[in-house]
C-alpha cells in the first residue's frame, strides 16, 4: 500500500493532469493545484521543484494509463477491425469532453509546441504510444509501410474530429466522424485474414 507521501504526490499529479487538460499547461498555476488538492503551495513544491517536473510526472502517469488500456485491448480484441475500432469508440465515448476541451494529448502537444517546444517531447510520447499500437494492428492487414500510413491516417482522423468538435463545441461532430472512420476501417478490413 502506498505511503502518505506517495498518495499525496499521486493526488497532485492527478489534479495537475486534469487542470492541464481543462485549463492548459500555461494557465495552470501551483495555486490552482493547491486549491483543488487542499495542499499548500509549499507542499506541492516539496514534491515538484518545478512545473516542468510536474509535467513530466503527468506525462508518465498518463502514459502508464494508456499503456495499460492498450494492453487490455490487445488481450480482449479479436480481429483487426475490432481492435482498431476501439480507438474510434474511445473518441466517441468522450465526445462531450472533446467538444469542451479538445483531446488531452492533442491540446497539450499543440500548446507545448507553440510555447514550450523543449517540453513537447513529453506530450509527443503519449501520441507515440497510440501510433505504435495502431501500426501493429494494421500490420495484420497491410505491408509495414502501408500499416504506418494507415495508423497515421486513423490517428489524424480522430485528432481532426476532436479539433473540429472543440472549435464548434459540437460533440455530434465526433459521432459523425466516428461513423465515417468505421466505414473507412470496414473497407480496409473487409478481406481481413483473421476475421
Amino acid at each position: 500500500m502506498p505511503g502518505k507521501g506517495q498518495r499525496a504526490r499521486a493526488a497532485i499529479v492527478e489534479v495537475a493532469s486534469d487542470l492541464f487538460y481543462r485549463q492548459g499547461y500555461g494557465a495552470t498555476s501551483y495555486a490552482d493545484i493547491a486549491v483543488r488538492t487542499g495542499f499548500g503551495k509549499g507542499n506541492i513544491h516539496y514534491y515538484f521543484n518545478s512545473k516542468e517536473e510536474l509535467l513530466k510526472a503527468v506525462a508518465e502517469m498518463r502514459m502508464e494509463k494508456y499503456r495499460k488500456l492498450l494492453e487490455q485491448w490487445s488481450l480482449e480484441c479479436g480481429p483487426p477491425y475490432d481492435c482498431l475500432e476501439r480507438i474510434v469508440s474511445l473518441f466517441e465515448k468522450n465526445a462531450g469532453d472533446l467538444a469542451k476541451y479538445g483531446c488531452p494529448i492533442g491540446t497539450l502537444n499543440d500548446e507545448l509546441g507553440k510555447n514550450n517546444p523543449e517540453l513537447q517531447e513529453e506530450a509527443r510520447q503519449m501520441m507515440d504510444i497510440f501510433l505504435r499500437w495502431l501500426e501493429a494492428r494494421f500490420r495484420a492487414l497491410l505491408p509495414p509501410d502501408e500499416a504506418r500510413d494507415h495508423a497515421e491516417q486513423l490517428l489524424a482522423m480522430a485528432q481532426g474530429a476532436a479539433l473540429l468538435a472543440h472549435a464548434y463545441r459540437d460533440p455530434g461532430l465526433v459521432k459523425r466522424q466516428a461513423d465515417a472512420a468505421r466505414h473507412w476501417l470496414s473497407k480496409i478490413c473487409e478481406n481481413e485474414p483473421h476475421a
